[in-house]
């Protein structure tokens, strides 16, 4: 690997209510890591990225210039020791923490779970509001004996999550080759044998595959084309949390609801982001 002498810098911001969107956009267009600042103003939150290659800086920042980036260049320093330093355990939901491997940590409810991550992005580790919905949900569900579904799994968070809750299967499923090996350590790293995901597309299930539950964390662009298969994976009288949906678009998540004959149970707003619980 070629060694970064220099690290380019964008600072930005934007309303304080915007963050979680803003950030969500970000990671989609390439940025590996944001930082969340000390605003400079009330009413806003200030953040930075950094890159190895001024190119991809440029280009991320000349994709959002509502983020008013204001660019630098800082000498390389050693970026991982510095994250280590700084890593702390995550509060993901009421009853769930991720901590670092190399942070000791115990919380203080006995009853809580701890999962062992480390965390590439802040998705898929429980710092963004979507993961942290879906899992707040999670809990009014009992998982035991049950068997579940995690669509587009990501580090495996929310599967690891439904096996500590009493499910007997917890079944993920990703498109990207690359996560695979990641999601295997971190069940190996949690203490599961293996972690039960597949590569592949919904259409993987034989004909009559069901799960008494399935959870799916992703925007609508993603979600939509796969409504017919969650119908069909999902067994009869089985729970159904989708996640990732920003609150203007809730509407078109509800019509599909009802045109299939699901029912709402619990819905949960976090910042720019709304998350539902139903049943079928």
């Amino acid at each position: 690997m070629q060694k970064v002498d220099t690290w380019y810098k964008a600072e930005g911001y934007c309303p304080a209510e915007e963050f979680e969107l803003a950030s969500y956009l970000l990671f989609e267009a390439g940025v590996a890591t944001l930082e969340e600042l000390d605003p400079k103003a009330e009413g806003r939150t200030d953040f930075c990225f950094y890159t190895g290659d001024k190119a991809e800086r440029d280009r991320i920042v000349a994709e959002f210039p509502q983020y008013h980036f204001v660019l630098s260049d800082e000498p390389a320093k050693d970026w991982d020791k510095w994250w280590r330093d700084r890593a702390q355990p995550v509060s993901v939901s009421p009853h769930l923490w991720v901590r670092p491997p190399w942070v000791e940590f115990t919380p203080d409810d006995p009853q809580a779970v701890v999962l062992e991550l480390e965390a590439k992005t802040a998705f898929g580790t429980g710092e963004h509001d979507t993961t942290s919905s879906c899992a707040t949900l999670m809990e009014n569900i009992d998982f035991n004996d049950k068997t579940v579904l995690d669509i587009g799994t990501g580090t495996g968070i929310l599967a690891m999550y439904a096996r500590r809750l009493g499910a007997k299967l917890a079944v993920g499923t990703e498109i990207d080759p690359l996560t695979i090996p990641c999601i295997a350590e971190n069940f190996e790293r949690n203490g599961f044998d293996k972690s039960d995901c597949i590569l592949g597309f919904l259409d993987a299930f034989k004909d009559g595959a069901k799960f008494d539950v399935i959870l799916c964390n992703m925007i609508r662009s993603e979600l939509w084309p796969l409504r017919d298969d969650i119908e069909d994976l999902l067994a009869k009288g089985g729970e159904l949390i989708i996640s990732g949906q920003l609150i203007i678009e809730k509407d078109y998540i509800l019509r599909w609801f009802e045109e299939a004959g699901f029912k709402v149970k619990v819905e949960r707003e976090s910042g720019e982001w709304w998350s539902v619980l139903a049943c079928s």
